[in-house]
Order: structure tokens, then C-alpha cells, then sequence
């Protein structure tokens, strides 16, 4: 009651009966012109901090400062560390946080700099994989339905798909989608934001799913899946825009049989296959396919400039070739001459396992850079 006392009586004004700038106002008051700019400059200040805060955010934020923060407490006695478990596949490892992480068929682990056991879990899944994106690792059983979303810190998420997994993806800002089976249809596809909250879900009718990437926005979804057709092997690429019910794009192909599919960062597409690889352009309407002329794929990675490809003249993999495509559909090649038996990338280097040693080549400048001795057991 006090409040309302202290109200003033105006009277009540139509917006025909004063301009629209002054409507409202208790007293109509000429601002100096340097009180303008003052207020003006407090605002482009206030503006800068704001954005110079966020930038730094990305960096500093309570996710990225403690799983740094936990990792370097802990002190190792350097490398070589010995896994834990039987074995530990090729597609089993990633970098989070700057920390090395890895699951075996018992155990997943994250190891620093040092060689300091950061994160040691056992795993309950019987057929465990694991895919990383950003600073997560989701790992999934892909004889069930279980899967956990993991940081250098903590489990962050556990649960469970409808049906049996086959593969997974997540991505930088936590969000992920899981390929499944699914009653009636020959497989699912379900998004899933960073909240753990479904977004999207498709059904496929004509492909057995075998490969998925999210867009770095979350907003679509490219999978590619296989078929049979008059006796032989159709390859199928999905586009799936999510506010859509129908896909954007579906592309056949009847002589490639597909593995892996990724969007880049031009919004382009990179597809591996058995016989061929190919860049399909953002639009969906045209491609560059690069054919392996007889030679044999031994090895492939894409990443978000492009794709890398190992190839070898020989069933066994001898002396292989390395095949450098660029997003917009450029080749470099470098021959190495090595029994390649695993690949990775960072930007323009390719690191290569082959021959007891690690050897570093630049693909832009088509050569070797360094090479490191391991052990056999690599």
C-alpha cells in the first residue's frame, strides 16, 4: 500500500496527443551532448569487455580450467606406459584436453604429458569403441545398448540407446547421435544436444547405417549406409537437416562401397570407400571422386580439412602411398615406401606407424620431416 501511495497521478496521454519519443516519460529532459558521448563510450567499453570475456571463456571456463588444472597435479614417470588390457584398436584412441586417452577391451584411461594416470575406469561393456569430439569421449557397447559420455574430470552422462548400437559421434560442444538398430527398419539414427535431451530422429528403410558426422552447428547430419541391389552393393549418403522431416539430399552410388562419411569445415563432404574417395560439394549436387587405380586402401583419416588416404600397390600393404585431398578437391602425394599400420593427422602433418618407427611428413611440402624408433610391440 505504501508503494502505491507513492505514485504520481499524470495524466493519461494517447499516443496521438504527444510524439512518440516522449510518451511515457515523467519529464522531458535535453541530454548534453557530452553526456552522450560519455555514455556512449561506457557502452562500447562495457560491449568489449563482454566480448574479449567470452573469448576468453572458451578457454578458462570451469570444463576446460579443471580438466587441465586435475590432469597437471598429476606426475608421472614418462613414457612408455604400459595399457591396461589385452589390446587397444586403432580407432580405440584421442586427445582431450591435451591429454592422451584410450580404451582397451577392460579399461579406459587418460594419461598427461608425464605419463600420469589422469582417469583409470573399468569398463563394463563386452565390445566397448570409442569416439571423441572436443574434450569428450563417448563410449559405447557395440553389443547392447549402453553408452557414457566421459572428460578428463568426471563421467558425464550414462544411458542407454533403444537398441543395439553401431556407431556414434559426439562433438565440441557436447552434442552426439547414435546409430542403432530398430524394429522394421534396417537401422536408426538419434541426436541427442548437450543436455542429453533427443532432438532428431530418423528411420532408414533402404541402407544398413554405417557411418555419421554432425555438423559443428548440431543442425544436420550426414550418414552413409549400405544396400543390396539386382545382386550387388549400393552405397547411400544421407543429408538430414533437422528442422526438416525429409532429407536434404540422398545420393546412390553403385560402384564404391562406403565407410566413412564427415562433414568439413566448408560444409562440404569427405567419403571414403573401398575403390574411391570422394568430396561431395555443399550444395550436394556435385562431387570430385578420387579412384585408387588398382591400388589397395590401407588406411584412411578425415578430419575437418580434408581427408588423408594410405594406399599400397600391394594386397599386404606394402610401400604405400599417402594421398592428401584437400576440402575443395586438391591432391598432394608423397610415396613412402612404408608398411603403413596406423595414421593420424594435425593440420598439413601426417604421423605414420610403419617399420618399428613413427615417421612425420609434411603433405604440403610432400616430405619426411622426422622420424622416431618404437618398439615392436606398436
Amino acid at each position: 500500500m505504501e508503494r502505491k501511495n507513492k505514485l504520481k497521478n499524470r495524466e493519461m496521454l494517447s499516443y496521438e496527443d504527444e510524439p512518440i519519443e516522449k510518451y511515457g516519460r515523467e519529464e522531458y529532459v535535453q541530454i548534453p551532448a557530452a553526456v552522450k558521448i560519455k555514455t556512449a563510450v561506457i557502452i562500447l567499453i562495457t560491449a568489449a569487455v563482454a566480448v574479449l570475456g567470452y573469448g576468453l571463456w572458451r578457454y578458462i571456463s570451469p570444463d576446460n580450467l579443471s580438466g587441465s588444472l586435475s590432469s597437471a597435479n598429476v606426475k608421472g614417470d614418462g613414457f612408455p606406459v604400459k595399457i591396461t588390457g589385452k589390446s587397444v584398436n586403432n580407432s580405440d584412441i584421442a586427445i582431450i584436453n591435451n591429454n592422451f586417452a584410450y580404451i582397451s577391451d577392460t579399461q579406459f584411461q587418460v594419461i598427461n604429458a608425464s605419463g600420469g594416470i589422469v582417469v583409470d575406469k573399468r569398463i563394463k561393456y563386452s565390445s566397448p569403441s570409442m569416439v571423441s569430439g572436443g574434450n569428450y569421449c563417448l563410449i559405447y557397447d557395440t553389443e547392447g545398448t549402453g553408452y557414457q559420455i566421459e572428460t578428463t574430470t568426471e563421467t558425464v552422462f550414462e544411458g542407454n540407446a533403444e537398441d543395439t548400437i553401431y556407431s556414434a559421434e559426439i562433438i565440441a560442444d557436447g552434442s552426439y547421435a547414435i546409430l542403432s538398430k530398430k524394429d522394421g527398419y534396417t537401422s536408426k539414427l538419434t541426436v541427442y544436444d548437450n543436455n542429453h535431451q533427443k532432438k532428431y530422429a530418423y528411420s532408414f528403410s533402404e541402407c544398413y547405417a554405417v557411418s555419421i558426422s554432425l555438423s559443428e552447428d548440431a543442425s544436420k547430419a550426414v550418414v552413409c549406409g549400405l544396400d543390396a541391389m539386382k545382386g550387388g552393393i549400393i552405397s547411400r549418403v544421407y543429408v538430414l537437416d533437422f528442422t526438416e522431416e525429409e532429407p536434404a539430399a540422398k545420393i546412390d552410388f553403385t560402384e564404391i562401397t562406403t565407410y566413412k562419411v564427415r562433414f568439413l569445415k566448408n560444409g562440404n563432404i569427405a567419403l571414403v570407400g573401398d575403390n574411391s574417395s570422394m568430396i561431395i560439394t555443399n550444395d550436394y549436387q556435385n562431387k570430385y571422386e578420387f579412384t585408387y587405380n588398382g591400388y589397395n586402401l590401407i588406411n584412411s583419416v578425415i578430419n575437418e580439412e580434408g581427408m588423408v588416404l594410405a594406399l599400397s600397390p600391394f594386397r599386404d600393404g606394402k610401400s604405400c602411398e599417402i594421398w592428401n585431398i584437400s576440402q575443395n578437391g586438391s591432391v598432394n602425394t608423397i610415396k613412402t615406401g612404408i608398411d603403413i599400420t596406423a595414421m593420424d593427422t594435425y593440420k598439413e602433418n601426417v604421423a605414420i606407424l610403419g617399420n618399428n618407427q613413427i615417421s612425420l611428413f609434411n603433405t604440403v611440402q610432400e616430405k619426411l620431416i622426422k622420424v622416431y624408433d618404437v618398439g615392436i610391440d606398436v
